[in-house]
């Protein structure tokens, strides 16, 4: 009796157990599915915020960028997410957020070091220059810090009253006399490829803006060829590339990359190739701080200096 019993139920058994396994596959693959829909929903998101901001007109972008970076979404984002945004914000835009934060900061300070190659050499040893700056009128004092090239050197530069000429003193044993000299004469050139007047922001966006034209008047896109995320000295920045025809005068370089931080939206470095695609300079801006600065910080006669 209980082996005919044991024989009745094997049937049960098995389709009890068929069913188990069938289920168990069921919750397995709905298991499976469910973070495959959570993940397109997610990146339908951004995708669709993407299309809006691309959509939207040049001044709303200027908007949109400046109330992004200053609220720190930006940086929050993932690279992905703000490489797409980048791409869809036109170049205009950017160039208006960038003129609009020069404006926003009139005077102020930062650390500059700066690689250059001077008549096809590659300089041995950076620039290392304390920079204090005021936009309007442009007004510049420079010195060059101990632990780069041309250490001691000082140049005071005031568009009020010699628009083309800096004041300023060599370095070293060299530095007893200043005298004032051409921003774009023998003596700076041998030292820069660019003039006193560069110093400022404001010449970075005036640079986009140029290539900008220039890159319309030749039937090219101006926008950036690449876009990406990168870190300068430790701080997360947003990388943008131009690649032109030529280079100066037309476009500022065969290749430029320009380098914003992420969180204050400020220029954190430019670097730019040749045709050959020797590296040709290569800049960053750092420990940039808002100043209010009184005359004196133009003035050769200030006792800090050693005019």
């Amino acid at each position: 009796m209980r082996m005919t019993l044991t024989l009745a139920m094997l049937p049960v058994a098995m389709t009890v157990s068929a069913l188990a396994g069938v289920l168990a596959a069921s919750t397995a693959l709905a298991q499976a599915s469910a973070p495959a829909a959570s993940t397109a929903t997610s990146t339908s998101a951004p995708d669709a915020d993407t299309a809006k901001l691309a959509a939207l007109p040049v001044a709303a972008q200027t908007q949109w960028l400046a109330r992004t970076i200053k609220s720190g979404e930006l940086a929050k984002m993932p690279d992905e997410q703000i490489v797409a945004s980048m791409q869809a914000i036109q170049p205009e835009a950017l160039v208006r957020f960038l003129k609009a934060e020069a404006s926003a900061l009139p005077e102020y300070q930062y650390e500059l070091t700066r690689h250059e190659r001077i008549n096809n050499q590659w300089q041995t040893t950076p620039d290392r220059m304390l920079v204090k700056i005021r936009e309007n009128p442009l007004q510049i004092y420079a010195k060059w810090q101990p632990d780069g090239a041309h250490a001691g050197q000082e140049i005071i530069y005031d568009e009020t009253k010699r628009p083309k000429e800096m004041y300023g003193h060599l370095g070293g044993i060299l530095g007893f006399t200043s005298i004032w000299s051409s921003i774009d004469g023998s003596l700076a050139r041998s030292q820069s490829n660019h003039t006193v007047r560069d110093l400022g922001f404001a010449f970075i966006a005036d640079q986009i803006a140029h290539d900008g034209k220039s890159f319309r008047a030749a039937g090219l896109s101006e926008k950036p060829a690449k876009i990406s995320v990168s870190e300068s000295n430790g701080v997360r920045a947003l990388a943008l590339e131009w690649e032109a025809p030529s280079g100066p005068p037309q476009h500022y370089a065969n290749k430029s990359r320009v380098l914003l931080d992420l969180k204050t939206g400020r220029p954190r470095g430019i670097e730019a190739w040749d045709a050959a695609g020797q590296k040709v300079e290569e800049m960053r801006f750092e420990k940039v701080r808002k100043e209010q600065w009184t005359d004196a910080t133009f003035d050769p006669k200030n006792p800090d200096y050693k005019f």
